[in-house]
């Protein structure tokens, strides 16, 4: 094993959580949950007072339930998710936390800026930064994004992620 490979697999241990596939499923709801109490309050449906959530089925299938529209969601599905009331960016944090659930390989902490302002002007999300940093600080406790050090700088690969 070259020295040059050694960094990249520090890294991808670093990325696997060791909780069960039950614990994981708590975390990333516990996520959404987060994600539905700030700024324009994703996965959260004020029509039907309903957050979004996942669900593990008996036979081991894992769906998500989508806030809005309330019906199940098959995340290993990869065309277009019928029912699912939300773009792109949030697709791609619900696929990323199904793998999480899935396989224990957190998600990236860019789903979670701060963005270069080249990209909505540093707002991805339209919350405001004051709003996104006390969102990411409610998320830091738990396993399922991997931050990176507090240490690290602000242009770290891992932070430029999406």
């Amino acid at each position: 094993m070259s020295d040059r490979t050694l960094p990249a697999l520090e890294l991808a241990e670093g990325r696997i959580s060791h909780k069960t596939k039950s614990e994981r499923l708590q975390d990333a709801n516990y996520l959404i949950l987060q994600v539905s109490i700030f700024g324009r309050r994703f996965f959260y449906s004020a029509t039907h007072n309903r957050v979004a959530k996942f669900e593990l089925t008996i036979d081991g299938k894992l769906w998500f339930r989508d806030d809005d529209t309330d019906k199940r969601i098959y995340v290993a599905y990869r065309g277009r998710w019928k029912h699912f009331s939300h773009g792109g960016t949030l697709r791609g944090l619900v696929e990323g936390l199904a793998n999480y659930i899935r396989t224990g390989e957190r998600i990236g902490a860019g789903h979670f800026g701060p963005w270069p302002q080249w990209v909505c002007e540093g707002d991805l999300w339209g919350y405001g930064k004051e709003t996104m940093e006390m969102l990411r600080n409610a998320l830091r406790p738990r396993d399922c994004v991997a931050w990176p050090p507090l240490s690290a700088t602000s242009n770290s690969r891992e932070q430029a992620r999406c």
